[in-house]
């Protein structure tokens, strides 16, 4: 060391205070309170979360729950209403086809109704009045029609539809035409004419009747009355499922359509006004006054001759039927050039084969046998014996379902003089025998 340098002197410690006395004797540091103070803080504080985070945890897994089950809608939604974008723009699509679809069904309706209501015509039936019915007269409660073309008046009795089926004939229902003694023929134009019903040819049989109008009708109505209408083959040309459009004037609403389909073939109904007549079903609705109207094909074509409904509160439910056109033409030109509709007749009575018995021939179809033989009649002249079984026409089955009636239509169809082929089996022998069809005898029911 350097004796020059100055000597080095400790720095001067201030004295340390002297702790206040403790009561209890002791003295406390205050660097360990805080270390007890510090970590209980801290304790409180992570329970408290630890509990937030308990309590919570419920509501948070709905909450998230909850936002999973939105997201998974959103995108259910989201891709549904994509599906629905496209299903209505292949709507949109299949509409507009279908639009132009009914829209060219429609114009067909419509120009077959233009095409074919001239053909059709109204019906009025007067009767003549009784002495009771004047008496009404007399009291109010009755109104006389007046007839100018023979210049008297009649009660008004019924209404019906005709067509017109050649030049100057109408054809119609015979029981439009029942009790009549005059006819008021009403054309599409609203013109119309008397006609006394002596003028008419009927059939009870097939209930068609055809009237010749007058010779002398003026101009505009003879050029009416030439609106002749055009027929289908109900054989060929029809089928259940075909549109179908029914004229005529229901309740006296002339000129009406109604349209449907042909819902069956070859009905065959208990009816008084139409026996042995094999019927077309039609859906398009009929009422009392179409009776005698035509029913037309959606080309214009009549498949038939609007007769009968059937009904169970006298309106109409959908169940209509007409004569086919074959037999209403069949009959007309029988009507208008013989006068009648001569039948063939076989002269048996017969029953159906029913049950065991029919399983036991073995046959495709319905059968009859023979329960008695007219002497004299075709059937005793061809040689036909009681029990002799009837199993073919013409090589033609027996239908199934009313055997006996199918069996004689079969028959009453054949023109008188027609020799027809009948099957029979005869003591377990088969046979076939030829029969020359006789005439029908008036008085027969």
């Amino acid at each position: 060391m350097n004796p020059n340098d100055p000597v080095p002197q400790a720095i001067p410690t201030q004295p340390e205070p002297c702790a206040a006395p403790n009561p209890a004797g002791e003295s406390r540091s205050p660097g360990l309170l805080r270390g007890f103070v510090a970590p209980g803080i801290l304790m409180a504080f992570l329970f408290a979360i630890v509990f937030l985070v308990l309590y919570s945890l419920p509501y948070l897994l709905f909450h998230w729950q909850v936002m999973d089950a939105q997201a998974e809608a959103e995108s259910l939604y989201t891709k549904r209403k994509a599906e629905l974008k496209a299903e209505a723009e292949h709507a949109d699509h299949r509409l507009d086809l279908l639009d132009k679809r009914v829209h060219l069904t429609s114009l067909g309706f419509r120009e077959v109704a233009r095409k074919v209501l001239p053909n059709v015509v109204n019906i009025v039936n007067y009767r003549e009045p009784t002495k009771k019915d004047l008496e009404f007269v007399d009291a109010g409660k009755l109104r006389l029609v007046y007839d100018p073309d023979d210049d008297r008046r009649y009660v008004h009795q019924g209404l019906g539809s005709g067509l017109i089926y050649k030049p100057g004939v109408i054809l119609t229902n015979h029981h439009v035409l029942r009790d009549a003694k005059r006819l008021r023929i009403t054309f599409m134009s609203g013109r119309s004419t008397g006609v006394d019903s002596a003028q008419a040819v009927v059939d009870t049989r097939t209930d068609l009747a055809v009237i010749r109008l007058p010779e002398n009708l003026n101009a505009a109505l003879k050029e009416e009355s030439q609106n002749i209408a055009v027929f289908a083959d109900s054989d060929k040309d029809v089928y259940v499922g075909d549109w179908t459009l029914a004229m005529g004037s229901p309740l006296d609403l002339r000129q009406t359509v109604t349209h449907g389909i042909i819902s069956a073939k070859g009905r065959m109904l208990s009816m008084h006004d139409v026996d042995l007549v094999e019927l077309i079903q039609t859906s398009a609705a009929i009422h009392p006054g179409n009776s005698g109207g035509p029913l037309f094909d959606q080309l214009g074509r009549v498949v038939g001759i609007n007769v009968a409904i059937a009904t169970d509160n006298g309106g109409n439910q959908g169940i209509g039927f007409a004569i086919p056109s074959n037999t209403a033409t069949r009959i007309c030109d029988l009507l208008l050039t013989k006068g009648e509709v001569p039948r063939g007749y076989l002269g048996i009575t017969l029953e159906e084969v029913a049950g065991p018995p029919l399983k036991a021939l073995q046959i495709d179809g319905g059968a009859i046998v023979v329960k008695g033989v007219v002497p004299g009649e075709a059937a005793d002249k061809a040689g036909l014996k009681p029990d002799d079984i009837i199993v073919r026409v013409n090589k033609n089955s027996l239908s199934n379902w009313k055997t006996k009636r199918h069996f004689l239509q079969m028959i009453v169809d054949v023109e008188p003089g027609t020799e027809v082929l009948l099957d029979i089996i005869r003591a377990d022998e088969r046979m076939q025998v030829p029969v020359t069809v006789g005439k029908r005898p008036k008085n027969l029911p």
